[in-house]
């Protein structure tokens, strides 16, 4: 909120729920940030999570531009979830995608549990 004299302004951002141009996400945006990441995805808006594929593809593929990188991306991503409707799993791409991540995650707990144990000395 802004003070001007006595006069209190409420300055609101105007949010806008946008889908993911890969993975079919949406999120709650807003529009500033909206138009930034489509400037930078050439036009497509893409997730946090898909941006960070991107920049990820970007490295393993030797510095290759975003618009590379993003095709890239999609194409996995649309593979993948072309797999999962073959073998007769409907789940949406949110889902899948949180499943993933859950896996993920128990993965990290794991190896960084067993590392740490394994570097204790007693």
């Amino acid at each position: 909120m802004a003070s001007v004299g006595e006069l209190e302004i409420e300055i609101e951002e105007e949010v806008k729920r946008v889908e993911c141009g890969c993975c079919g996400i949406m999120e709650d945006c807003t529009m500033d940030y909206i138009c930034w990441v489509q400037q930078r995805y050439g036009g497509v808006w893409v997730c946090g999570l898909c941006e960070e594929a991107i920049k990820d593809e970007q490295i393993r593929l030797g510095g290759v531009g975003v618009e590379v990188a993003l095709r890239v991306h999609t194409l996995f991503r649309e593979t993948t979830y072309n797999n999962i409707i073959t073998n007769n799993n409907s789940d949406e791409p949110t889902l899948h995608i949180t499943r993933s991540l859950v896996q993920l995650i128990k993965k990290i707990i794991s190896s960084s549990s067993s590392s740490s144990s394994s570097s204790c000395v007693t």
